[in-house]
């Protein structure tokens, strides 16, 4: 009897496997932390919980709680408004990375220290980092409301009206000045991300490119740039995400104090609930508008 025949199996098939096993502790963690919680703090959005001596009872109200924030509470339409505004920094924060990165992508002494200051944000504790973004609202305070920090505005503002630039530019311009703080401390995963998109990109190519006779500002825009767009993708994406869950964010907060501070667990859940819907409204969009421009190499 002849023995069955060994099946084949691929490379591709084999480093799958593999890849199933690396990414098999994210899958439970994220089911123990994160599905479940998340269908929690669903029923809890559609219940009343009343927390007693010997637990807890929930009243199911439906989408009573949603009505509520939606077409009662004005504090919770102003603070969703304000919190989506936020939105702002998602640009700022990607350009600025994109910029970094490709400035530590060249060759030059202390490139490492550079490098390990533009992270510093990821390798400080939370509670550190919280401080800072005190600080820097401070800082903000400060430059709206002192004096030689006027004049220096002023001077600012004076400086890019003689540019002829537009009015809305210029306001543009000068909150992106006032957030540099929070920007700076966004940009630090991203930097990575585009640091090592430009590192994947073969030397050879480069080399062809200027055989070829192009010049460097064309070798960027017609190579580096189209072969690092899927990350600008990611980094929007990501962005948009640290963005809108930071522990400074006025949604978080006022969340914090409706379900820890005010014990209503309900009405805090289905805050949640609408700011993940405009939140994922928001990602889908991007990524619909973005993904039509991303160059793919394959």
């Amino acid at each position: 009897m002849k023995g069955k025949k060994k099946k084949v199996v691929s490379w591709e098939q084999r480093r799958n496997k593999i890849g199933y096993w690396f990414i098999l502790p994210f899958m439970i963690g994220s089911v123990a932390f994160l599905i479940i919680p998340l269908i929690t703090s669903l029923i809890y959005s559609l219940s009343n919980l009343t927390v007693s001596t010997t637990g807890y009872e929930l009243e199911f109200v439906g989408i009573e709680n949603f009505k509520q924030l939606i077409m009662v509470d004005p504090t919770y339409r102003k603070v969703l408004v304000e919190a989506l505004m936020e939105l702002i920094n998602v640009p700022i924060t990607v350009i600025f990375s994109f910029f970094i990165a490709s400035i530590l992508n060249q060759k030059f002494k202390g490139r490492g220290l550079i490098r390990g200051i533009f992270f510093l944000p990821v390798i400080l504790s939370s509670g550190v980092y919280i401080q800072l973004e005190k600080m820097d609202q401070l800082i903000s305070q400060y430059a709206q409301g002192g004096a030689d920090a006027y004049y220096f505005s002023g001077a600012f503002i004076n400086f890019l009206t003689m540019l002829n630039l537009n009015q809305d530019l210029i306001t543009f311009l000068m909150e992106s000045v006032n957030r540099i703080g929070t920007i700076v401390a966004m940009s630090a995963i991203p930097i990575v991300i585009f640091l090592a998109g430009f590192q994947s990109i073969s030397p050879s190519i480069y080399e062809a490119a200027y055989m070829e006779g192009g010049t460097k500002w064309e070798v960027f825009w017609k190579i580096s740039f189209p072969m690092i767009s899927p990350l600008i993708l990611v980094c929007v994406i990501y962005s948009i995400v640290d963005n809108f869950t930071k522990s400074s964010s006025v949604m978080i907060n006022l969340v914090h104090r409706t379900i820890f501070t005010d014990f209503k667990f309900g009405l805090g859940s289905a805050m949640v609930w609408i700011f993940i819907i405009a939140v994922f409204g928001i990602i889908g969009i991007t990524y619909a508008v973005i993904n039509k421009y991303v160059f793919y190499y394959d």
